[in-house]
């Protein structure tokens, strides 16, 4: 349930942030002349910001796509928009229509590589090749060349949500959705929902082509949602074990000063660990910890499942006493002792794992067992860190008793 409730506010986060964006600026009439000369610089200083972030959390996708943003702002207001401008101005938009969705979709596929590494460069190159190439469609005798982009191709296509922007720009648009919509569903990251919504709040630009002030807000808008992606990834990877997708054992150091005056922690730890990764290898120790942390993760009586290093996990019981947390880790001990699972095996190919499927033979079944130790506040144990250091003490005494079992 609370990955459910995670996961829908990861999704609608930046959609709330394009409707504040577009609250604002329906407050825009009341502003004084100041006020609508600040907000129009507010995107230079909101890119400014995000590079800064980016290049510091070595985001090379967000540092890319916010160059774009701001070589897309400046192009579409670098003229004053005069009468005598139109035809620019339009010319500009349609170019800025185009570009934008192409790069979200190639950016989405870019690995991480770095922001001045050589794989940085040839995309700082990809990227000034187009704006070079932008301004060169907007000289003079570049207009066939224009037409032919702008050009209405299929003219039972054209409905009201495409005014102003060209038939290819809006495949571009739908392309560019459809491959992060499918990216998002089959990876479920923050950063590909935060593309969808700088290609919401740029297609809102590119359908008001004529509201410098509403242009000026939803790139900053655009801005600040690639911003909220890298905060809020950065903050994740910070905080969650990348091997099980537990939070990590600094996520258990918060949450352990925020318990109350009734509490219980639970160490677990996997039963000869040591000797099933010499034998098994290294990768079958880790499906391993991904089997033990996906049952453990969905730990009943209020608990909450840590990686805290190793082959070792805690679990920490707020408000529960010893007496009403053990039947919650015999629960999971016992889960954990039944639920076996195939070793593969090592340098197999798909085909002849296909067919080894269909003919029925099944791989070699493995299981794993855990010992438990747990201690609760008490007198004796006052402080978290000492009611931890008991549940170790228990943990061992579990494992001296044979393992597979809980000690307190």
């Amino acid at each position: 349930m609370k990955t459910t409730l995670k996961t829908i506010v990861s999704i609608l986060l930046p959609f709330a942030i394009l409707a504040l964006a577009y609250f604002l600026f329906t407050k825009t009439d009341t502003w004084s002349q100041p006020q609508r000369d600040l907000i129009k610089l507010a995107p230079y200083a909101v890119f400014l910001l995000g590079g800064l972030i980016s290049w510091k959390f070595n985001r090379s996708r967000e540092f890319f796509m916010l160059i774009l943003l701001a070589f897309g702002f400046y192009f579409i207001t670098s003229l004053p928009g005069e009468t005598e401008h139109a035809a620019q101005l339009a010319d500009r938009f349609s170019i800025v229509a185009f570009l934008i969705p192409l790069n979200v979709a190639v950016f989405s596929f870019l690995k991480e590589r770095g922001i001045f590494s050589s794989w940085g460069l040839l995309r700082i190159g990809f990227l000034l090749a187009q704006i070079a190439a932008s301004f060169w469609l907007v000289q003079e005798g570049q207009s066939d060349t224009l037409a032919q982009m702008t050009k209405t191709r299929v003219p039972a296509l054209s409905f009201h949500w495409m005014s102003g922007i060209p038939q290819c720009a809006v495949l571009a648009f739908v392309i560019a959705l459809a491959i992060l919509g499918i990216r998002q569903r089959n990876s479920k990251t923050s950063q590909d929902v935060s593309f969808i919504g700088v290609l919401f709040a740029m297609y809102i630009v590119l359908h008001n082509l004529h509201k410098p002030l509403l242009a000026a807000i939803f790139f900053a808008t655009a801005g600040i949602i690639l911003i909220v992606s890298i905060i809020r990834d950065s903050y994740s990877m910070a905080f969650t074990d990348e091997l099980t997708g537990l939070p990590s054992r600094r996520a258990l150091k918060q949450d352990m000063m925020k318990l109350g005056f009734h509490y219980a922690i639970a160490m677990l730890d996997v039963d000869h660990f040591k000797k099933f990764n010499d034998t098994h290898g290294h990768d079958t120790g880790d499906e391993v910890l991904k089997l033990v942390a996906s049952i453990i993760k969905d730990v009943s009586g209020g608990g909450k499942a840590f990686r805290y290093g190793g082959e070792e996990f805690t679990l920490l019981f707020p408000g529960k006493t010893v007496t009403e947390a053990i039947p919650h880790l015999e629960e999971l001990r016992e889960k954990i002792a039944k639920r076996g699972f195939t070793k593969r095996s090592t340098g197999r190919s798909k085909s002849s794992a296909k067919s080894r499927s269909q003919s029925g033979r099944a791989g070699k079944q493995l299981f794993v067992t855990v010992s438990m130790g747990i201690s609760q506040k008490s007198e004796k144990y006052k402080k978290p860190d000492e009611v931890m250091k008991a549940a170790d003490s228990a943990l061992y005494r579990a494992k001296k008793k044979g393992r597979n079992c809980v000690s307190k």
